[in-house]
């Protein structure tokens, strides 16, 4: 049996989802421990997460503008 990553599905460190979206490591940080925005633990304490899910969060928490 094999098995395949799907495709778009990466995760990432903290630092290096920060450092790839171009926000502080701190924000993001803080967002992850007040649990709005999902984090994984697949293999211990390094918490993995989605870029995705991040842009996501920011996304939703948008005020005003026009697009």
């Amino acid at each position: 049996m094999t098995f395949t990553k799907p495709q778009g599905e990466n995760f990432a460190t903290i630092p290096k989802a920060a450092a790839g979206l171009g926000i502080k490591y701190y924000a993001l940080l803080r967002a992850v421990n007040a649990g709005l925005v999902p984090s994984y633990k697949p293999f211990g304490n390094r918490r993995l997460l989605k870029p995705a899910e991040v842009l996501k969060y920011i996304e939703r928490t948008r005020e005003g503008g026009a697009i």
